[in-house]
Formats: structure tokens, sequence, C-alpha cells
């Protein structure tokens, strides 16, 4: 059963690349999943890392083309600059990539699929945790 659209943050998509069931379960069930620019460049800046790179990069490219890819608009950097101006009012600052990445699921009101816990301190985000 399809249950709408789904954002992903990187580690979800590491998940999903490293063959946990429940990533591959939310991937499936999504009617369609949206990866934030972010993602994806977080995705190539990995490839360095990699003892494969070329695997890793049609893995990439394999998913980005299944995925709607979308940048960033001003409501998105509105929500930014809410998000992180509510974190850094509370000490509760997390990686700013993270950020834009939450600010991009709560400006078009769909879930993000994480594995990264910091994202709990993020009012109005809808968190699928793995």
């Amino acid at each position: 059963m399809k249950v709408g659209n789904l954002a992903v943050d990187t580690s979800a998509v590491i998940s999903l690349f490293r063959g946990q069931k429940e990533a591959l379960e939310h991937f499936n069930q999504a009617q369609e999943v949206w990866m934030p620019v972010t993602v994806l460049g977080e995705l190539y800046c990995g490839l360095r890392k990699c003892n494969n790179p070329e695997k890793e990069r049609l893995k990439i490219s394999e998913l980005s083309e299944r995925c709607l890819i979308v940048g960033v608009d001003e409501g998105t950097a509105i929500r930014y600059a809410e998000i992180y101006s509510n974190l850094e009012e509370k000490g509760t600052m997390i990686p700013l990539n993270d950020i834009w990445i939450a600010a991009f699921a709560v400006r078009h009101e769909i879930s993000l699929l994480a594995r990264d816990s910091h994202f709990e301190r993020i009012d109005g985000l809808n968190l699928i945790a793995l």
C-alpha cells in the first residue's frame, strides 16, 4: 500500500544501500520519494571514502533516477532560517546540511526518513526514524 510522499536523509539512503529491511520497506511504500539536492551532494561527497567508488556512483545514479530531486526555493530558505534560529536559541544545533534537509521536509509537509536522532530536535518535522 502506498503511503504518500517521503523525503529521505542521507542516513536513510545509506541504510537502503546496506540492505536494511526497514529502509527498503519505507522506500517501497512511498508514493514518491523526494531527495533534497543536499542529500545527493552528500552522497557524491561520500564516494571519496568508498573502496569501490564506481559501484557506489552507479547506485547513487540509479536511485536518483527513481527519486524526485528537489532544490531549494524561497519557502525552504525561510523554514531553514526558522529552524536554525530555534535550534540556536535552545542550544541544540545540528549539522547545517541536516537543517536544510529538515527545512525541505517541513516546507513541503512530507515525512522525513532518517537514521540520525538529532532530527527529533526540530519542531514541526514529521520524522520517521530508522
